[in-house]
């Protein structure tokens, strides 16, 4: 029984230190200046952050961006000066202004570090207007004026160059389109493979019952007019040697070429117009697709 009031006095005073723990007093506050200060001014709030034997550790620090409609918290640091002192930097800039000369008060703070907390008060400094709203009582000065409204674009001109770029635009596309056009209407009627298509195509439809070897020898012309010369197995070589794109067809040539050779001296029948007809189209499109 005698031990009871020694374990409630300490019961008592583990009570009173956890709950001094838990509080701090007010933090002591500096404030760079706390007048003369107008709209567009940075403000610096330095927090000293307990002893330098004990420092106050902050579990966060206060959030940056818009307070209200007046202040604009643009940063906050931690810094340790030359005897050991945490100090809390917070850099304030006013973003409005007063119509009077005014009080304004940085907001107070309640600063966390685990299960203590450290109260801030708010701190008053003096703003006052950019500019009063009548600064001299001369009557040649007037009073003073909103923003001026931005003069309005003109869109004329702009609108010009838009019509301009556009009709540019057109031109060059209708000229590129004229230019493949042309291309390929002249591949179509000039070309040695396409002019003997066309020309084979008028036999198949009205035959020439007088030359069983119409079809074979326009192809023949159209191989002449490619090569430059008279077109024979001995001279396939250069055929494919300037005109490169054919070789994919270098057997199909070289068939059509023996068979006319048999063909003209009679030792065989004429082939089908239609054979004829099938490798012109395949050279047709060899030319249209690499010649120049």
């Amino acid at each position: 029984m005698r031990l009871l009031p020694w374990t409630l006095l300490a019961t008592v005073l583990l009570f009173a230190s956890q709950h001094a723990t838990a509080v701090v007093p007010p933090g002591r506050a500096e404030l760079s200046r706390s007048y003369g200060i107008v709209i567009g001014d940075g403000l610096q709030q330095r927090i000293a952050l307990g002893t330098p034997a004990s420092p106050f550790m902050l579990t966060g620090l206060p959030p940056t961006g818009r307070i209200g409609n007046s202040l604009w918290r643009r940063s906050a640091d931690i810094g340790i000066d030359a005897a050991g002192q945490h100090w809390l930097q917070l850099d304030y800039q006013i973003i409005n202004t007063p119509q009077t000369l005014s009080v304004w008060t940085l907001p107070a703070l309640t600063l966390a570090a685990g299960t203590g907390t450290l109260a801030v008060a708010g701190m008053p400094f003096s703003i006052a207007p950019f500019t009063p709203a009548q600064p001299f009582d001369a009557a040649a000065l007037p009073a003073l004026q909103p923003d001026d409204v931005p003069a309005a674009v003109a869109l004329a001109p702009i609108e010009l160059r838009i019509r301009l770029a556009a009709i540019a635009l057109l031109a060059t596309l209708l000229a590129w389109s004229s230019v493949i056009g042309w291309r390929y209407v002249r591949r179509g009627r000039h070309l040695p493979f396409a002019r003997a298509v066309r020309d084979l195509h008028a036999l198949s439809v009205q035959p020439d019952t007088t030359d069983p070897l119409a079809a074979q020898r326009r192809l023949h012309h159209a191989l002449n007019d490619a090569a430059g010369e008279v077109v024979r197995p001995a001279t396939l070589a250069r055929l494919l040697t300037s005109s490169p794109y054919l070789l994919s067809e270098k057997a199909a040539l070289a068939a059509f070429l023996a068979t006319s050779q048999t063909v003209f001296f009679g030792t065989r029948p004429a082939p089908d117009a239609a054979t004829v007809i099938a490798l012109a189209r395949r050279l047709r499109r060899l030319e249209q697709r690499h010649a120049p």
